[in-house]
């Protein structure tokens, strides 16, 4: 899980520190403030411990060219330097701490964590420098892996693209190849017995579940024929890769989903549904941060915390806001802490809109 992310002249960010909660988190801001740059570097961050530190024997060598591979093929820049912000001193600095669920339970304790630092210049072609890194873990702890969902499907282009992303240069970046490879495991024989429920209720939303054959993908609804899931509804396809996901154990307790624009494409109804999705995902020990500029689903949330079932669950908010050409990050443990609306000021100056001309 990702607890902690610092950031300075990093793309359009010039400092920013941001602490994350073991449940829910909120990243607000209209399109260009950098969701997408903060939530990248998360699951870049947050994975790192499950393809490095889990057998605690990196060297130095090795981290770094794990960071300099995998910072280029998840931003896709000419070169690693331009990644700094424009008018920045030359130099950005990157840093996190990941750690195992249990770790949150003391603010104060340090123990069990990864930490990761490095640096790059704006002169950088491919590589970036390890400034350190530690670890301090008790017998076998796990920091969890991350998904990455982006805010477009998968799905419909899922089959062969595996093996026209080894051999083909494309645009598509790293959390594709990523998630394509967690959809390719078959299902669990036995599901964990916490989401037998939400399973239930995410295949009624979807109207049956996925499966997997020739390496294309197929909705099976009871009692009626397999339709192609091309043939399917983008907004359907989105929650039904979030079913596969955990049918097939790629998402579990202790691990992070981080999900770009959850609300992309989908109607209100559905919308309703996958907030109640997100919450359930945290209520049973997943870490959940997405990135949205939807006032719907943000209001979806609150609605839904306010309830008795869901209102123990951590929560944490943050607003990104231009000033110049930079971007700030407000946060807090709750909404009105950050006062998004701000943020959102369109929706709401359009729904101003309507009620005036609805008077005249």
């Amino acid at each position: 899980m990702i607890k902690h992310l610092s950031l300075r002249n990093f793309t359009v960010f010039k400092t920013a520190e941001l602490e994350f909660s073991p449940g829910l988190n909120v990243i607000i801001g209209e399109n260009g403030t950098g969701k997408t740059h903060l939530l990248k570097m998360g699951y870049l961050l947050s994975n790192a411990w499950h393809h490095l530190e889990k057998n605690q024997s990196s060297s130095k060598e090795r981290v770094e060219n794990y960071f300099s591979e995998h910072i280029r093929e998840l931003f896709k820049p000419d070169k690693v330097g331009n990644l700094t912000s424009t008018d920045s001193d030359g130099k950005s600095s990157v840093g996190g701490w990941c750690v195992p669920a249990k770790a949150f339970v003391s603010s104060s304790e340090r123990r069990y964590e990864v930490d990761w630092k490095f640096s790059f210049s704006n002169r950088s072609k491919d590589n970036i420098v390890l400034d350190g890194y530690g670890i301090d873990f008790k017998d076998n702890d796990s920091c969890g892996k991350s998904i990455y969902l982006q805010a477009k499907e998968m799905l419909s282009f899922f089959e062969g693209f595996l093996a026209f992303y080894e051999k083909h240069e494309s645009q598509f970046d790293e959390t594709y190849r990523d998630l394509a490879l967690h959809l390719s495991a078959t299902k669990l024989k036995t599901p964990p017995i916490f989401i037998k429920q939400e399973l239930k209720d995410l295949s009624a939303n979807v109207g049956g579940t996925l499966k997997l054959e020739g390496g294309k993908f197929y909705l099976v609804s009871s009692g009626s024929k397999a339709r192609e899931i091309t043939l399917v509804a983008e907004g359907i396809r989105k929650i039904a890769t979030l079913l596969h996901l955990l049918e097939n154990g790629s998402l579990e307790v202790g691990d992070t989903l981080f999900w770009d624009e959850p609300e992309s494409n989908l109607n209100p109804k559905l919308i309703k549904d996958v907030a109640a999705a997100i919450l359930f995902l945290c209520k049973n020990g997943i870490q959940v941060v997405i990135g949205t500029h939807s006032l719907f689903l943000l209001r979806e949330i609150e609605i839904l915390s306010g309830q008795k079932h869901y209102k123990d669950i951590p929560q944490r908010y943050f607003a990104l806001g231009k000033q110049g050409d930079s971007v700030t990050v407000q946060q807090g443990n709750q909404v009105d802490d950050i006062n998004p609306f701000v943020m959102l000021d369109e929706e709401l100056a359009q729904s101003d809109r309507f009620i005036d001309a609805d008077n005249h």
